[in-house]
């Protein structure tokens, strides 16, 4: 197995986002600073489902991926911490990492994930690991799709509900931007 260092967490979701519109983040809910909610703070193998056709942005900090989600149609902002984040993939395309050292002793026995260094979270699904290599130059050559929104810089100052200016390619119906990247 190559010794590449993986990607970080927040460029990873970032790419699976723009490039292919959703991504799938397995967190341990358990950890401090997670906020989800209260029936689920207590799973570390608990998956959420981002998409950029959400109505709601969605915005990926250096330290966290916070958005308004929908927990059986009622509304939560959930706030999930890269550290308490384990895995990030597409369930359509598998393309994604597995991050072990993050990965719950509970989960990873739980889903017969014992032998390190990176092995596949379900085993039976080739959910791609140890691919840092290929997600960097998949960041760097992916086209971009002309039909999905693009991440854009929001400068400081804007008050919340209000969207810049931006082209058709970057807003949803609505006028509200999908995805936000915050520096």
């Amino acid at each position: 197995m190559s010794s590449l260092p993986l990607p970080d967490k927040a460029t990873l979701l970032r790419v699976l986002l723009e490039n292919e519109g959703r991504a799938m983040v397995c967190l341990d809910a358990t950890r401090v600073g997670v906020d989800v909610p209260r029936r689920f703070s207590s799973d570390p193998g608990l998956m959420l489902v981002f998409n950029v056709n959400m109505p709601q942005p969605i915005e990926i900090l250096p330290h966290c991926v916070a958005s308004e989600l929908r927990f059986g149609g009622i509304p939560h902002y959930c706030v999930i911490p890269f550290d308490a984040v384990w895995s990030i993939f597409n369930p359509d395309t598998n393309h994604g990492m597995v991050w072990p050292d993050d990965m719950p002793e509970s989960v990873r026995h739980s889903h017969g994930v014992l032998q390190l260094p990176l092995q596949p979270v379900y085993p039976n699904e080739p959910i791609m690991v140890g691919v840092a290599n290929e997600m960097a130059s998949f960041a760097e050559s992916a086209p971009v799709v002309e039909a999905r929104p693009q991440l854009r810089l929001i400068e400081g100052g804007q008050q919340e509900g209000e969207v810049q200016a931006a082209s058709s390619s970057t807003v949803v119906k609505g006028g509200r931007p999908n995805l936000r990247l915050v520096e």
